[in-house]
């Protein structure tokens, strides 16, 4: 007859196992062990039957040794392993590893791995290591979905705001940023951040803000504008203005914004002639 400690031993790892099974995942076991054999593809190891029907195995076909497992891991993963195994040991820590395993049908499947080790009470110098491991695919594949997602909404933001502030090089160091529409001071952060950085990259000289298609500014977005105007200049370069209507004008004057008439043009045209002539090239009509 079994004592009243074997008997609750017995329940708690009969919970434990209808646990396991409830949730999904396959146990594995290592029985004694020396400490150094844990990388040994010949020794005996247990899988549960839910283990070998994660991989494809029907029950009882799957050969009960080290080799079976670390032939199913995904070549390019079977260093995660290896290192999650040899951390355990230098550290102490419970193994923890999320790698590839192809599985009988030559599926790729995610799996997560938890496990830990002891030592043996009736071996001494031996150790047993125990854990389960968790089918993840479905998460993984959710995550690289939310990621390609995620990717293709940036990609589409990137070319929505270089529609919106298309910048175009109409001589070696000459560009010009057309403008249409409300220039709110969001978007005018965003001008400024583009326009550098194309300054920058084309190394030039001047850049044209066309402003015929801007009905009006706000005196944030004017004053946002001034410090285009400056930046630009830091960098070596000079921006033009072409095309401003009276309400932006009188907006940037009420402001105090210097705008020479030197920097102001009535059209592209005309700013395009000055650059050209303070270059010392003209334009031939």
């Amino acid at each position: 007859m079994m004592t009243n400690d074997e008997t609750e031993i017995r329940r708690l790892l009969e919970r434990y196992a209808m646990a396991i099974a409830v949730a999904g995942d396959g146990i594995w076991e290592y029985p004694a062990i020396d400490p150094e054999q844990a990388f040994h593809r010949d020794i005996p190891v247990h899988y549960s039957e839910r283990f070998t029907e994660l991989l494809g195995y029907p029950e009882g076909s799957f050969p009960q040794i080290a080799s079976s497992w670390w032939d199913a891991i995904h070549p390019e993963d079977v260093a995660k392993s290896s290192k999650a195994i040899a951390e355990h040991f230098m550290t102490g820590k419970p193994i923890f590893a999320e790698y590839r395993v192809i599985n009988r049908q030559g599926e790729i499947r995610w799996w997560q791995v938890f496990g830990d080790s002891m030592p043996d009470a009736e071996h001494k110098g031996k150790i047993r290591a125990i854990g389960v491991v968790r089918d993840i695919t479905a998460l993984k594949v959710a995550e690289e979905t939310a990621l390609h997602r995620l990717e293709l909404v940036t990609r589409q933001q990137k070319a929505s705001r270089a529609l919106s502030t298309p910048i175009i090089q109409i001589w070696d160091d000459i560009i010009t940023l057309p403008l249409v529409g409300a220039v709110k001071s969001g978007r005018a952060s965003a001008i400024m951040e583009r326009l550098l950085s194309e300054v920058v990259r084309l190394q030039a000289r001047y850049a044209i803000m066309d402003m015929t298609g801007v009905d009006a500014v706000d005196t944030t977005t004017a004053e946002q504008l001034y410090r285009i105007i400056r930046a630009v200049g830091l960098l070596g370069g000079q921006v033009r203005l072409s095309g401003l209507n009276p309400a932006v004008a009188r907006t940037m004057t009420k402001l105090g914004v210097e705008v020479t008439p030197s920097i102001s043009h009535r059209n592209l045209q005309d700013a395009l002639q000055a650059c050209l002539r303070d270059s010392d090239r003209q334009v031939m009509h």
